[in-house]
């Protein structure tokens, strides 16, 4: 009998801990990619509420007073065709003024080459994703060119139509970064003078990005800004400016608490064989106490109580286990990618341990386990009646 109640707090345990340890897993596998758009993500991004550019106006330098703002950088987006060779691919060009490194850490991102966006008449150096520069397949950073393509949809009438409509620019890449695919992929950066000339931009932008003074709130200053620029802008944060990335997380992280709370749901047969034999065992005592007047309810809480405790046990249990590995992942790096080769970007799995995970866990855990231990109180009954009926 005592087997069965330590097999069914171990199991209780395990798979509490397997549930603490997937999750600090996925919360630092998110965190990772999050950092990682964050090296060129703003604090805070104010784009129009419609349509592609705004006038830029004093927008700017009203932003750039803002309490809370410390930097505040002009830029121009939008998509190009990028050609070398036989090789060519769409491109984003973000064009971007002096400012932007402060708002930034995009220079932090540059492994090759260097932090270089000076522009001539009609060419530039850019600063080019590792993605965009393999699919290129360039050859190493030494000067050579490649071109720029865009088209002015309001220039597509006329005999000589495309002539007119498409422009072509000539880049050169100054340095090559890196942070996540979306940006490696597709990203050039370039000088604002020079992208708004690509793009006809005159004095328009496509947004203004910002970074805060630390220990401001950001939801505070977002608040203001939104005061400032009015209903024509929209002022997002770094969540906002990923939304669909981060909502992604949130179900993918969602689907596996729902698998892992299945599992757990599953580790608790063990427990209600547990707690059927341990009333089967206390049958008698169950009549004798019956008879003497205790009622039907104080009995079945009695195993109530026991189960719970059970289940308590077993998923604190569960829970100091996952949170030991967790932290032990974390400052010994146990688990390496690739064996350690040094082929990735972070050695060792990242992970993160959350309170609120955690507490969520050991109130499933709970949840279940007490589920758990009421299937078998109707046993409590039976027994009680059979046994007054002897008596």
């Amino acid at each position: 009998m005592r087997q069965i109640g330590r097999v069914a707090v171990l199991s209780i345990a395990v798979s509490t801990a397997a549930m603490v340890l997937i999750l600090s897993v996925m919360n630092g596998m998110n965190r990772f990619v999050a950092e990682r758009f964050w090296g060129v993500d703003p604090d805070l991004k104010i784009e129009a509420a419609s349509g592609k550019f705004f006038d830029e106006g004093d927008l700017l330098e009203r932003v750039r007073k803002v309490e809370g703002v410390m930097s505040a950088s002009a830029v121009v987006e939008d998509q190009a065709l990028l050609a070398y060779g036989e090789q060519t691919a769409m491109v984003r060009l973000k064009g971007v003024d002096t400012v932007f490194p402060a708002v930034t850490d995009i220079v932090a991102q540059v492994y090759s080459g260097q932090y270089d966006l000076s522009s001539m008449d009609n060419a530039a150096l850019v600063l080019m994703g590792g993605g965009v520069y393999n699919q290129m397949q360039m050859p190493p950073v030494n000067g050579q060119a490649c071109r720029l393509y865009t088209v002015d949809a309001d220039r597509l009438s006329g005999p000589f139509a495309m002539q007119q409509a498409v422009s072509s620019y000539a880049v050169y890449p100054s340095g090559l970064f890196s942070c996540i695919p979306e940006y490696d992929n597709q990203y050039l950066f370039s000088g604002l003078g020079f992208a708004r000339k690509v793009f006809d931009a005159g004095g328009r932008l496509s947004a203004i990005e910002i970074k805060l003074v630390p220990g401001f709130s950001e939801k505070d200053v977002q608040e203001r800004l939104r005061q400032e620029v009015g209903d024509a802008y929209t002022v997002k944060n770094r969540i906002e400016q990923q939304q669909a990335m981060f909502r992604s997380m949130k179900a993918e992280k969602l689907i596996v608490v729902a698998v892992f709370a299945f599992v757990m749901l599953i580790a608790t047969f063990t427990m209600v064989a547990n707690q059927m034999l341990l009333i089967y065992e206390k049958r008698h005592d169950i009549g004798i106490l019956s008879s003497m007047g205790m009622r039907t309810e104080r009995l079945r809480l009695l195993f109530l109580l026991h189960g719970g405790m059970v289940s308590l046990w077993g998923t604190l249990a569960g829970v100091v286990a996952g949170s030991l590995l967790t932290f032990g992942q974390q400052y010994f790096e146990w688990v390496k990618l690739g064996g350690g080769s040094g082929n990735y970007i972070t050695d060792a799995y990242p992970v993160s341990w959350q309170a609120g995970d955690v507490l969520a866990v050991v109130a499933i855990g709970l949840c279940i386990g007490i589920l758990a231990s009421v299937l078998p109180l109707k046993q409590v009954s039976s027994f009680a009646g059979k046994i007054k009926r002897d008596v």
